[in-house]
């Protein structure tokens, strides 16, 4: 897979999970600002970390580990209640 690819795939897979947040109530502004930089940031780290051992498919499954951690954040938090509605007679 060329990286243009796989980051497109992982732009996807970010923007999904952010939709899903936002059904269920919650900032999906916030999970897609925070998972789209930090999948990168990641691979860069592991790469340096292991002075470019860790490249290519180890890398690119450790990406994708961001947004799977957040679809299970996403689906273990409790979605907001919705506000009461006041109603003056």
């Amino acid at each position: 897979m060329e990286p243009i690819q796989g980051f497109i795939l992982y732009s996807i897979c970010s923007a999904a999970v952010a939709a899903i947040a936002g059904r269920k109530g919650q900032s999906w502004s916030a999970y897609l600002l925070v998972m789209l930089p930090l999948g990168p940031m990641v691979v860069l780290t592991l790469c340096r970390v292991t002075q470019g051992l860790a490249s290519g498919p180890a890398a690119a499954a450790l990406a994708f580990c961001v947004p799977l951690m957040a679809l299970l954040l996403v689906m273990l938090s409790k979605a907001q209640k919705p506000l009461a509605v006041c109603s003056q007679h």
